[in-house]
């Protein structure tokens, strides 16, 4: 059986220790000054909840800052001054540039891609 002192609830082992203290504790209970202590600890509490709430409206004012700013002036920007295509064609461009110097190298004979890759068969099938 456990009895309760204050807030707190003491095992049958706990109260065994404590015997002949119970008058003391119940004193101490009904004081003013464990009143005080309890409603400095609850206003303690209340404390930190406002600043775990505090603390994420602070972040959640930031994210939406970004956002709003994301919104307003980043997307009609890119709507109306977007370089997608002319990075497209550049792209391509240089995609064929690419494609010309490899087929040009393909072409020789005794270029090194052509004795590099001619060495890796020969070892390979030999």
């Amino acid at each position: 059986m456990s009895k309760k002192i204050g807030n707190t609830n003491l095992s049958k082992e706990v109260l065994a220790g404590l015997k002949g203290f119970e008058d003391v504790f119940e004193d101490y209970v009904k004081s003013e000054e464990y009143k005080d202590h309890e409603r400095k600890e609850r206003e303690n509490a209340k404390v930190g909840e406002q600043y775990e709430l505090q603390h994420f409206l602070e972040q959640e004012n930031d994210r939406l800052s970004a956002l709003e700013i994301f919104l307003t002036k980043k997307i009609p920007l890119k709507m109306n001054f977007s370089q997608t295509e002319k990075l497209i064609l550049l792209q391509m461009e240089r995609k064929k540039v690419l494609k010309e110097k490899m087929s040009s190298e393909l072409a020789k004979l005794d270029s090194p891609f052509q004795k590099n890759l001619a060495q890796l068969i020969n070892s390979h099938f030999a």
